[in-house]
């Protein structure tokens, strides 16, 4: 019996079996400063409704989609940075694209992709899709991921 009692005093001092996982750690610093940290693009002065959001993939890497609003000249600039490949389509995003961006603006003149890696961010893949709502206007979408 005295056996038994120590075993169980044993067993409720000992680990949990089923831990609860801690949180992940909320991310700090402006959306800004967290879009440059992580894909190494700064978006320009002109840049409005900076939004940034961050998650992970289906194999636990970390990911982040970013959108903000500014002139076509800078949206431009943004693009042509840090070894990005530049492409514009006339026609403009597939239905693809624009679900896979979120990006629900139209456009008037086609569409800008850019796409590449920031070796210095991590290593991380960066893609950016560029919609042009009105004549000198620009909504940019970002989808930047770590990868092996």
């Amino acid at each position: 019996m005295l056996l038994a009692l120590a075993a169980a005093a044993l067993t409720a001092c000992g680990p949990d079996p089923d831990p609860t996982p801690a949180p992940e750690p909320s991310p700090t610093g402006s959306p800004v400063e967290r879009l440059a940290d992580f894909t190494g693009l700064t978006p320009p002065e002109t840049a409005e409704d900076i939004d940034v959001t961050e998650d992970t993939t289906g194999d636990d890497r970390r990911r982040m989609t970013a959108s903000f609003r500014t002139d076509r000249a800078a949206a431009d600039a943004f693009c042509a940075a840090d070894g990005l490949d530049v492409y514009h389509d006339p026609e403009g995003p597939t239905e693809e694209e624009r679900e896979a961006f979120a990006a629900g603006a139209d456009t008037v003149d086609g569409a800008t992709t850019c796409r590449g890696i920031s070796a210095e961010a991590g290593p991380v893949q960066r893609e950016i899709l560029v919609l042009y709502p009105e004549d000198d206007h620009a909504s940019v979408h970002v989808i930047a991921y770590e990868y092996d």
